[in-house]
């Protein structure tokens, strides 16, 4: 073999490859589309957590709506007058039945006495109500049979926050809930 032909051999054999600052520059630019890969999933994430939040407390409230509506007695308990859904944390919320004095559901409700829990439930994924929202203000009581909307102001606001990212419904007067 010529020396010609050696060196043609040794270009060729040089030539393969990467050099140091393509590997480096490569290595640089897929870290960066990482970075941005998982920050855009972070984000989609906060608002999936928002979306089911709003999607799991219109869904309570409708539930007690709908025992209203249906006259839903209580195993044991002579006469249920109505449901109520209230926050009783900033991540907990619950619906109760509750009673009046006397047969015929007259009378005045103790807000702050309804301890015949239906069911409870907490908001998943690190959601919590927006703190601005008062507790006694997530009160809602709904009246059987005609599952008439009554006691407080309305309509009420429920902000849920994840991370900064926030969401809210509305509850009008008439029981609609809307996001």
């Amino acid at each position: 073999m010529s020396d010609k032909q050696n060196k043609k051999n040794n270009n060729v054999f040089s030539r393969r490859g990467f050099t140091l600052l393509e590997l480096m520059a490569s290595i640089a630019i897929i870290g960066i589309m990482t970075g941005v890969g998982l920050a855009s999933l972070s984000s989609a994430k906060r608002h999936y957590a928002l979306k089911t939040a709003q999607e799991e407390v219109t869904s309570a409230i409708k539930l007690a709506q709908s025992y209203a509506l249906q006259g839903r007695g209580v195993a044991g308990v002579e006469k249920v007058c109505g449901y109520r859904f209230v926050f009783t944390n900033s991540s907990t919320y619950a619906i109760y039945y509750y009673t009046m004095s006397g047969q015929n559901c007259t009378g005045s409700i103790n807000i702050d006495n309804l301890t015949q829990v239906v069911e409870t439930q907490t908001l998943k994924n690190g959601v919590t109500l927006f703190s601005p929202t008062t507790l006694s203000r997530t009160r809602i009581f709904f009246s059987i049979p005609n599952a008439r909307v009554f006691s407080g102001t309305f309509p009420k606001t429920f902000t849920f926050d994840s991370g900064g990212e926030k969401k809210g419904i509305t509850i009008s007067s008439t029981g609609l809930v809307s996001k």
